[in-house]
């Protein structure tokens, strides 16, 4: 009896995230009902993504006897999130998409979070991602549609509290935002028990999901746009920075925008 035949892949769409502790990279392929799931990576690696993410793909890569030459586009998760993790994953993107002559796309990660647990719920979903201490990313939706009911910002957490509070007394929370703070979102739910905290598990988007955003997103061949929404921790502390060094703040301040520029 004679073997199938093997398609060999090709056209081959890559997803890189990495705006939090966890890197991930997605392998997909084209077919019939849109792209389909090849491989996908995942390390708890916050800071070190260049020692794993070139590697990582070249191994994958060698699983199938391929080489990058099968890839067709880039998407990459652009913020917002870890400054250092998403320079990392934003950098490797483009270098390898200006070598290979790939076009690149942005995706916007709490709306991707959201595509995990959103469609099977109903009523607000406030994903709160972490940002640093006392600070979270929130971003709400309308479930099961994810239509945007407020809109991306950086909140200290009662900020963010009194958000949730302005949509109503009845929503489902998410994001590591939860976990890196679980002491005021345990005192947070038991004042509103309309809040319900979803798990860990909806912490990070599944490659599926990773594989969806970059099927909807429009690439093109310029460079991704990062989003920050909040000054990094240097811009913030520039002047206590500066006095440190026995430099003038105001002439630290014009080299840091001139880089910036750069």
């Amino acid at each position: 009896m004679a073997m199938p035949k093997t398609t060999q892949p090709r056209d081959l769409t890559l997803v890189l995230s990495g705006p939090e502790e966890r890197l991930q990279l997605v392998l997909g392929q084209p077919g019939p009902d849109g792209l389909t799931l090849l491989a996908s990576r995942q390390w708890t690696v916050p800071g070190q993504s260049v020692r794993f993410l070139v590697p990582g793909l070249k191994s994958v890569l060698d699983e199938f006897g391929l080489d990058t030459s099968v890839l067709g586009r880039i998407a990459c998760v652009r913020g917002p999130g870890s400054f250092t993790g998403l320079r990392l994953v934003l950098a490797a993107a483009e270098g390898m998409a200006a070598g290979l002559g790939l076009p690149l796309a942005g995706l916007d990660y709490l709306p991707l979070l959201a595509t995990g647990p959103g469609p099977l719920l109903a009523g607000p979903l406030h994903v709160l991602t972490y940002a640093r201490r006392g600070l979270v990313y929130m971003q709400s939706f309308s479930c099961p549609t994810l239509n945007e009911i407020a809109p991306l910002d950086a909140l200290t957490l009662e900020q963010a509290k009194k958000h949730m509070a302005d949509i109503g007394t009845e929503a489902h929370l998410m994001g590591t935002g939860l976990r890196k703070n679980p002491a005021f979102f345990a005192d947070l739910t038991q004042a509103e028990p309309g809040y319900v905290l979803l798990d860990a598990a909806s912490d990070n988007p599944a490659p599926e999901r990773l594989l969806a955003a970059a099927e909807r997103a429009a690439f093109s061949g310029e460079s991704i746009e990062p989003i920050y929404v909040r000054p990094s921790d240097a811009e913030a502390n520039l002047d206590q920075i500066a006095a440190k060094r026995g430099l003038d703040p105001e002439e630290a301040r014009k080299k840091l925008e001139a880089l910036s520029r750069a």
